[in-house]
């Protein structure tokens, strides 16, 4: 049916569930973050039913994943930030070796109007295969979504949110999710799962709030649209409901989460024709359409 892409890669996802328990389907990757105290800048494998992570690599001189992101093909990117705020932060694409955590090629500066923004999350939209980045603005703290040649690092301002935003991630069905919060003087307060408009950036709907933990990280699992969250110095995973209900799934134990992703599985039978099951080539490529529509129909 399906066959591995390369025998390393065979070799790492073979062993991998054994140690973290991934489902085989569809696997969770995260990326820690610059401020984790453990492995800032690591990718790692993570349990989707109880959150434990294992060390999969390091990307070459990288401080800290903001963002981690499959394209359809299989590609993975993330994201570096330089510091903290009121520094004049910057952001770098990197492409990441999914088997070992190794970067791949040079990193890419991100710019708009030609000059370096900071982006604090990744998304990508699978119909358009078009990479998202969010940034937020150190002026008003409010959150503008971009869309992000990965080529060329070049960002297009697509609009502003209006809210403190966290987070960015597509479900199966085209729905784009961030999460917001309110602060005050102590810390968070609160948080919001929000739905935008991908072509304005425009809140669409907001949930009602979540108090348990701020979320720094977002993916949506393609196979049946479950979100998950993740946030904290110790790597917490949640799963996050529509409506704003955080339930824990459990800690890394490995450092605080940056960003989370999914690997690209289809989700539809649009999605394997007119070509389309050949851009799937990580952690699985499929010999033929009808390949890829089976797994769609049966999940084997």
């Amino acid at each position: 049916m399906r066959t591995p892409k390369t025998l390393l890669c065979a070799l790492i996802l073979s062993a991998i569930p054994a140690a973290s328990g991934m489902t085989g389907e569809t696997d969770l990757f995260g990326g820690i973050g610059r401020g984790s105290p453990l492995n800032p800048g690591a990718l790692i494998a993570i349990n989707q039913d109880t959150g434990a992570g294992a060390l999969v690599g390091h990307p070459d001189s990288v401080p800290g994943l903001t963002g981690l992101v499959f394209d359809i093909s299989g590609i993975l990117y993330g994201t570096t930030i330089s510091g903290a705020l009121g520094t004049g932060r910057f952001s770098n694409l990197v492409r990441i070796d999914p088997g070992t955590g190794a970067q791949i090629g040079p990193a890419v500066p991100i710019t708009a109007n030609d000059l370096p923004i900071p982006i604090t999350d990744l998304a990508l939209q699978l119909g358009t295969n078009t990479l998202y980045g969010t940034r937020l603005s150190e002026d008003d703290f409010t959150n503008s979504i971009y869309t992000i040649n990965p080529a060329t690092g070049v960002a297009t301002l697509i609009g502003n949110t209006g809210v403190i935003g966290a987070t960015l991630a597509f479900g199966p069905d085209g729905t784009l999710y961030q999460t917001s919060a309110v602060f005050d003087a102590d810390g968070f307060v609160a948080g919001y799962l929000n739905t935008l408009d991908p072509d304005t950036a425009a809140v669409l709907t907001t949930s009602d709030p979540f108090t348990q933990e701020h979320v720094g990280g977002l993916a949506v699992r393609p196979t049946d649209g479950v979100i998950f969250a993740s946030g904290g110095d110790e790597g917490s995973v949640w799963t996050l409901s529509p409506t704003g209900t955080q339930t824990l799934v459990g800690l890394t134990g490995v450092g605080g989460i940056g960003d989370l992703t999914f690997t690209p599985l289809p989700t539809n039978n649009d999605q394997c024709k007119n070509g389309g099951w050949q851009r799937f080539s990580f952690p699985y490529t499929f010999k033929n359409q009808g390949d890829c529509i089976q797994l769609v129909n049966t999940g084997k």
